[in-house]
């Protein structure tokens, strides 16, 4: 829920969006396409972010303002400061706005942004979801804090919003009221995202052998997108019906975006030596 609400605050080529790659939903919030999407993930030529040669579910789309961001997780944070300080020299529209897990904030590069766009008091929103867990290892390993967020307390020049992640209504507020937050003051802002992890970290990663079946029976309850889809029912916003027509369409694109993208031209391999070493002057 907080991804779907990142990027429907996001306008772009006016903010600057710094996703990581968890970041999926966010990027497609944002405007990209599901070919887009399939482009990056098995690495073809017309992907947005790197021409196929960025490792996958790195999104991006610089055209935008959507911008890559290292391999490093969470270093994408001092990147976003560098273009907040950008914004405020020469008096540019718009915000960065940098998304992250919270086990990353455990990164010295992480305090850094932060407490530099505090310090030179910058329009920047540090989105942390928090999950819970930073690969295998329980957030209890990662930090004192219940919410890693409370670690930049003390901060001046901070504010920190908490938000239910998992809930569109209460992430889209905070998102709402952190742009205009950071934008009219020119303040940077902390939104603390509590969400939850329903699969593994990734395809090596066995969570059954650090999360019980209570926990994880937990999690899936919790899923964002049911909760969603039966409060809009509950309402009578939506028939269930009418979801399942959306549902059937946004299948039908994904599966006409796979099937371009599967034929679609590899990087030519000539390319493996662009961006490597810059250019000498």
């Amino acid at each position: 829920a907080i991804q779907l609400a990142i990027g429907q605050v996001f306008v772009k080529n006016v903010d600057h969006l710094f996703p990581y790659y968890r970041d999926m939903l966010t990027v497609i919030s944002a405007g990209m396409t599901a070919e887009e999407i399939i482009m990056n993930g098995i690495s073809k030529a017309a992907d947005t972010a790197g021409g196929g040669r960025h490792m996958s579910n790195h999104f991006a789309k610089p055209l935008w303002n959507i911008h890559n961001v290292s391999s490093a997780t969470g270093n994408q944070s001092l990147h976003a400061v560098g273009v907040a300080r950008g914004i405020k020299k020469y008096h540019a529209p718009g915000v960065a706005i940098c998304s992250q897990g919270e086990s990353s904030t455990s990164e010295g590069y992480v305090f850094e942004a932060i407490n530099g766009a505090s310090n030179e008091q910058l329009p920047v929103i540090f989105v942390i979801q928090d999950n819970q867990y930073g690969i295998s290892v329980p957030k209890r390993d990662q930090t004192a804090n219940f919410f890693a967020s409370e670690n930049f307390k003390g901060i001046k020049n901070l504010r920190i919003i908490y938000c239910d992640g998992k809930n569109v209504f209460d992430s889209m507020n905070a998102m709402t009221e952190a742009k205009r937050y950071a934008s009219e003051l020119q303040l940077p802002v902390i939104v603390h995202a509590s969400t939850v992890r329903i699969h593994s970290h990734s395809n090596s990663d066995r969570q059954d052998l650090y999360r019980d079946e209570n926990e994880l029976h937990c999690a899936l309850a919790a899923d964002p997108l049911n909760r969603y889809r039966i409060t809009l029912i509950k309402s009578g916003t939506f028939t269930e019906d009418e979801l399942n027509l959306i549902d059937a369409e946004a299948q039908a694109e994904v599966s006409k975006a796979h099937k371009k993208a599967i034929v679609a031209a590899d990087p030519d391999p000539a390319s493996i030596f662009n961006f490597v070493t810059p250019e000498p002057y």
